[in-house]
């Protein structure tokens, strides 16, 4: 079963550009994971300090070893410079 993840994270003033370098990345090593059908970046357009990651995994396995690799680690490891509140990561199965 196919798992979506949707990530919400919010630049501190100031920090939109380098936290989407950061984000940049770890959209492109998502990408090369066997487990990943998908991984997207979108930025607000009323707030470009917004950001969102639309995630499509095979299975929960694979959306863990992402989450658990160490790109990852090393993201929120710097995160915390960036933003003023930790990522919303949510997660869900496909209904219809």
């Amino acid at each position: 079963m196919t798992v979506r993840t949707i990530t919400k994270i919010i630049a501190r003033p100031g920090q939109a550009d380098d936290l989407k370098s950061l984000l940049l990345e770890i959209v492109e090593l998502a990408r090369e994971n066997p487990g990943c059908l998908s991984f997207e970046l979108l930025q607000g357009q009323s707030n470009s300090g917004e950001f969102v990651t639309l995630g499509q995994w095979q299975n929960d396995a694979a959306f863990q070893a992402h989450f658990r690799s160490g790109y990852m680690d090393e993201f929120m490891r710097e995160i915390p410079e960036l933003v003023d509140h930790p990522p919303d990561i949510q997660w869900y199965t496909l209904v219809m």
